[in-house]
C-alpha cells in the first residue's frame, strides 16, 4: 500500500522517524479513519451496538465487497465477511497504468486486462459505448481500447472513502465502479454503502429477506398482468420502434420502477412477470385436477 509519509529527521546515520500524514496516493483510501461510533476492529456478530444504521468498514481493498463491513441494527452488529468470489482485488498487472489518472479514456491498447484502482476500474477491451438504456452489439473489427468506470463523481472524494468515515454533504452519492460494484452515499455524517442499478441476487448483499406469501405473489402477478404495453421510439440513440411500458402508467409503488430515478427496475419487472407465471401454473394444475376428477367420475358412471 502506497502512503504519503512525512519524514522527520535526517536520512542516514542520524536515523529516520516516519509517520503517516493521513492523506493517500492513488489507489488507497483517502479518509482519516472511521467515525467515533465504529469499533477499532471488526466487532463480533450480534454484539450490542448503539448507533442504529451505522456502517463500519475494516480493510483497504478497492472493492467494498472484499472488506469486512459491520452494520448496526436492532439485533446488534451485523457483520458481513469479504466475498469469496473475486477477492481480494488482484494487484495491478504489468500492462496496467500506475494510476487511475494515467489511464487515457479511448486510447488504443493491445492486451485485454482489467485494473482495479481506489477511484474505479479500467479495462482494456472491445468497447462500443454504454449499453444502457439501449443495448447494442459492437461492430466487427472494433479495436480494444481503455475504458474506465467510476471516478466518484462531481464533488466526490478522489479515492473511494472508507465506509464509516466522516462525510460532509448529506445524500451525496459517489460511484467508484460500474453498476455491479458497491458505491457510497453520505448519511448522517458518515459514508454508507449503496448499491447501483445492476440486479444483485446473492444473499451476501441482502438483509431483511422476506419470501412472498400466496396473497402477495398474487398481487405481484396482478400488477404484471395489468401492465399497459405500448410501442414507442426513444428520443435519443437508436430510433427503431420498441415494445415496453411507460413508467408514469405504473402504480405508485410498482415493483417495476426505481422510484425517484425515472427508470425501470428490470429485476423487479422480471420477478413480477415470474409471479404471474407461477400463479397461472397453480391455476392450470388446479384445472387439470378438476378435469381428472371429472374424467374419473364419468368413468365410474359408465361402469354402472
Amino acid at each position: 500500500m502506497i502512503r504519503e509519509l512525512v519524514a522527520v529527521g535526517i536520512v542516514g546515520g542520524l536515523g529516520i522517524a516516519l509517520a503517516c500524514s493521513g492523506k493517500t496516493v492513488d489507489g488507497v483510501h483517502n479518509d482519516g479513519g472511521l467515525s467515533g461510533g465504529c469499533p477499532s476492529s471488526a466487532p463480533a456478530q450480534g454484539i450490542a451496538c448503539a448507533a442504529m444504521s451505522l456502517e463500519c468498514e475494516y480493510g483497504s481493498d478497492p472493492n467494498i465487497a472484499c472488506d469486512t463491513v459491520a452494520r448496526c441494527d436492532t439485533k446488534g452488529w451485523n457483520v458481513t465477511s469479504p466475498s469469496a468470489s473475486g477477492c481480494p482485488t488482484p494487484p495491478l498487472g504489468p500492462t496496467c497504468p500506475a494510476t487511475f489518472a494515467a489511464v487515457k479514456e479511448g486510447a488504443a491498447c493491445s492486451t485485454p486486462t482489467t485494473c482495479g484502482y481506489q477511484q474505479g476500474t479500467c479495462s482494456c477491451a472491445v468497447y462500443c459505448g454504454p449499453q444502457y438504456p439501449l443495448g447494442h452489439a459492437c461492430d466487427a473489427g472494433t479495436p480494444t481500447t481503455w475504458h474506465c468506470e467510476g471516478g466518484g463523481g462531481m464533488g466526490c472524494p478522489d479515492g473511494r472513502p472508507r465506509i464509516g468515515s466522516a462525510c460532509a454533504t448529506d445524500k451525496q452519492a459517489c460511484s467508484y465502479g460500474d453498476c455491479n460494484s458497491i458505491g457510497v452515499v453520505c448519511q448522517s455524517g458518515t459514508w454508507h454503502s449503496a448499491l447501483h442499478g445492476c440486479p444483485i441476487s446473492t444473499r451476501h448483499y441482502k438483509e431483511g429477506i422476506h419470501y412472498l406469501s400466496v396473497d402477495e405473489r398474487r398481487a405481484a402477478a396482478a400488477e404484471a398482468l395489468d401492465t399497459q404495453l405500448a410501442t414507442y421510439q426513444y428520443t435519443i440513440g437508436d430510433r427503431d420502434p420498441r415494445l415496453g411500458f411507460i413508467i408514469e402508467d405504473q402504480p405508485e409503488q410498482s415493483h417495476s420502477v426505481v422510484h425517484g430515478k425515472d427508470r425501470v427496475d428490470l429485476y423487479g419487472y422480471t420477478s413480477s412477470t415470474l409471479a404471474a407465471v407461477q400463479v397461472q401454473q397453480e391455476e392450470i394444475r388446479e384445472l387439470q385436477r378438476l378435469v381428472q376428477d371429472l374424467k374419473d367420475e364419468v368413468g365410474h358412471c359408465q361402469k354402472r
